[in-house]
């Protein structure tokens, strides 16, 4: 290799018989490899003269030289015979054609891009150049030189790997409020109330709480202000869709253990009205919606919280909980452990927590979502790239804006690529992210 400037060359008057073709070069650009095919259609020298032809790639910089091929005319050919054999020298040494076989010479050189030496051909274009010179009996000259236009390595195009995801499941006001709201759940989740539940490890219920022995809900009282306008809120806003309903409201009245069996049940029953009255008065809901639960004394949640506990007395409150089935006598030995002591960390520790309306769950249903099983079906489909049978899905839903994306990929990967370019730019000017990372792998190709 070496630099080469070819251009200046001051160009002498052709002694030839016929005029020569302008020569040809292609390209074919496989990974780093990058292949060269040349035509050259040499003139026909005259008889006394021979024609010498070197090819040579040629970039800005740089030039790699070609072997020539020389053409000689009758005479000439007839003296450089008898000059070999006067000079002892094998023919063969030296490959020439005669004029009578001046046909196109036709090549192919191939090119390893990753050779630090070739690398330049990945950045710059490159022109076969053919330089063409004329020897005679007493001189040389250089006839002319002609450059083909140029060609460029074309860096190997990455395949197309689309982005695509499932769609959510359109569960209106309900689903959206689900998000932030962990008080909703969906009517599959329902379960009924059994006095075995933990419901302070239940995530997401919300609790309102009642002062010692009264069932008077208020507003000021502990945190009760934001809970109920919370409550209240998450209510009225899935009864004014059309998409999403509340199926039921589970309330669980609760009573500490503290004072008669009797009177706690009271208090349960009491307190779950109240919470119930309380959501009626300020949203239109009829009663058949409201499951309301006399959840009695909260000895489940007491045992819990005894448990995990490090109170001194752990296990023998523990022992006593579940040794005596009589809920009234149950009591009077807590309060007569160790005098009193045992009760005390109780009061302070845990009943006050006890007081309160307890468990209120949020139960909703919602419209179908057949647009979005629909795209979904399509996606799975994709996955496993059956894109003819996924297109026909989408196409039944390809007025709604989440399809877009899918929609694009199926197009594109049948072959219909402008219609499916079109459609990421449609899913990504919503915000579509799969679309903006498929439109951008089409750029960087």
């Amino acid at each position: 290799m070496k630099n080469s400037i070819l251009f200046t060359i001051i160009l002498a008057a052709a002694s030839l018989t016929a005029a020569a073709q302008s020569p040809t070069l292609q390209a074919n650009s496989q990974g780093d490899m990058l292949d060269l095919y040349y035509t050259i259609t040499p003139a026909k020298p005259a008889s006394a003269y021979a024609l010498v032809i070197t090819p040579m790639i040629c970039g800005q910089k740089d030039t790699v030289r070609l072997e020539p091929t020389v053409i000689r005319g009758a005479r000439n050919a007839r003296k450089y015979h008898r000059d070999m054999r006067l000079n002892h020298k094998d023919l063969a040494e030296t490959a020439y054609r005669k004029a009578s076989q001046a046909d196109p010479i036709v090549g192919q050189i191939a090119f390893n891009l990753s050779d630090n030496r070739m690398g330049w051909m990945k950045k710059e274009p490159v022109t076969l150049c053919v330089v063409t010179e004329q020897e005679g009996c007493c001189k040389a000259e250089t006839l002319k030189v002609e450059c083909t236009d140029p060609v460029q390595y074309q860096a190997p195009k990455k395949p197309f790997k689309p982005f695509f995801a499932n769609v959510e499941d359109n569960t209106g006001v309900a689903g959206r409020l689900t998000k932030d709201n962990p008080v909703l759940a969906h009517i599959s989740d329902y379960k009924p109330y059994d006095s075995s539940r933990i419901l302070r490890k239940e995530k997401g219920a919300l609790y309102v709480h009642f002062p010692l022995d009264k069932t008077d809900l208020r507003r000021d009282f502990r945190d009760n202000a934001s809970i109920l306008d919370r409550i209240v809120d998450i209510t009225r806003q899935i009864m004014a869709d059309s998409t999403s309903h509340v199926e039921k409201i589970q309330i669980v009245g609760l009573a500490s253990v503290e004072g008669p069996q009797k009177r706690n049940n009271f208090l349960g029953e009491g307190r779950a009205e109240a919470l119930k009255d309380y959501v009626q008065a300020r949203v239109d809901t009829p009663d058949e919606l409201y499951e309301c639960i006399n959840g009695g004394e909260a000895w489940t949640e007491l045992r819990d919280q005894i448990n995990d506990s490090d109170s001194h007395y752990r296990q023998q409150m523990l022992d006593i909980i579940d040794s005596e089935p009589n809920l009234d006598r149950r009591e009077a030995k807590l309060k007569a452990l160790d005098r009193g002591k045992a009760y005390a960390y109780l009061r302070d520790n845990v009943l006050s927590d006890q007081r309160n309306s307890g468990y209120v769950r949020i139960y909703y249903d919602y419209v179908p979502d057949a647009a979005a099983a629909t795209i979904n079906k399509a996606s799975a489909l994709l996955r496993q790239e059956k894109y003819d049978e996924a297109l026909q899905l989408l196409r039944t839903v390809q007025s709604d804006q989440r399809a877009q994306n899918a929609l694009g990929v199926a197009l594109y990967m049948t072959g219909d690529k402008e219609a499916g370019i079109r459609c990421f730019e449609a899913a990504a000017s919503n915000g579509n992210a799969e679309a903006i990372q498929n439109l951008k792998q089409l750029q960087e190709n």
